[in-house]
């Protein structure tokens, strides 16, 4: 019976065993799978990166080149560079991976998932540029952080919440038949007069085409198309006209010549029109003097007087003499 008993506690230290083995198995399988003791066992190559904010990166964070893991965080400290101050991340990445990267690499930190884990990506550029050199830093890029978001999703709110504020008020008018709408959705006779509005344009139009008035005549009538097109041509003829070299208005146009003495002739009306508003000459002092207006005025009464007598009385001023031969 001991003998049963004691195989039985060793059959079950066994099971044990056997469990606990398979459990760490399975550990070390996952955490190979991660990515980071995988790279313990590949020639791994150093790189440093220079950032103003690693935004939460921890050591032993992934490093992926375009999706792929290729390596890990090895350190995080600040550094002075340039007389700046900056933190430098220190990489362990993959020797085979290491030509799939540029002069022109750049590196950003990326959240993964929901819990807000933090990934070194790296974004090789353009491999024809040339490959990268180890010895030199690579700069890392800014990225678009949460609070960032939340600060440009606050404003969005803000700008939303003015915007829904703006139309309770226009709403509230509305209602209130403030405003042209207002009025227009709170008085029946508007929208009364919009409707008769509508059929008399409806009718004015439907006379318009199939009535007998001038209109109706100038979109049906072939004589009045024809009249048209008749004007038209004339139109045109008169612009070849106008167009002619040969013309007055040609002339004008590409005669240097004739355009000066236009010119030096409108110059000399301007010069008369001046001289007539300044009272020189007689017509001037005609046009400005008023006692020159008054002895013309009498000049021409003592004309009409003349001419009156003289039509009365013709023989006080003529003699006919006749002379018999």
């Amino acid at each position: 019976m001991a003998m049963k008993r004691s195989s039985n506690l060793k059959l079950s230290e066994i099971r044990v065993g056997v469990i606990v083995g398979i459990s760490f198995f399975l550990g070390a399988l996952a955490i190979v799978s991660y990515g980071k003791v995988q790279n313990l066992f590949s020639k791994q190559v150093p790189l440093t990166i220079l950032f103003d904010n690693v935004h939460g990166l921890n050591v032993g964070a992934p490093v992926r080149i375009s999706g792929m893991n290729s390596g890990f965080v090895k350190s995080i400290h600040f550094v002075r560079f340039h007389n700046r101050q900056l933190i430098q991340v220190r990489i362990r990445l993959s020797a085979a991976r290491l030509k799939d990267l540029s002069e022109e690499t750049v590196a950003v930190i990326r959240t993964q998932g929901l819990m807000g884990i933090k990934v070194l990506e790296l974004i090789p550029g353009d491999i024809s540029k040339g490959p990268i050199n180890p010895a030199l830093p690579i700069a890392g890029k800014a990225t678009l952080t949460m609070e960032k978001v939340l600060g440009k999703g606050s404003d969005l709110v803000k700008n939303l919440q003015e915007l829904t504020i703006s139309l309770q008020g226009l709403m509230e008018q509305v209602r209130a038949g403030q405003g042209s709408v207002g009025r227009f959705m709170t008085r029946p006779e508007l929208y009364d007069n919009l409707e008769a509005a509508t059929k008399e344009i409806r009718r004015v139009a439907t006379g318009m085409d199939k009535g007998g008035g001038p209109v109706s005549s100038l979109i049906h009538s072939k004589e009045m198309d024809t009249r048209l097109k008749e004007i038209l041509r004339h139109l045109d003829g008169v612009m070849e006209s106008l167009d002619d070299p040969r013309g007055s208005l040609g002339m004008l146009s590409r005669d240097p010549r004739t355009a000066a003495d236009l010119r030096e002739s409108i110059h000399d009306l301007a010069g008369i029109l001046k001289n007539l508003g300044a009272g020189k000459g007689t017509a001037g002092q005609l046009l400005v003097d008023p006692a020159m207006g008054q002895k013309m005025d009498a000049t021409l009464d003592r004309v009409n007087a003349l001419l009156d007598d003289m039509k009365k009385d013709p023989h006080r001023y003529f003699s006919v003499q006749v002379h018999v031969f």
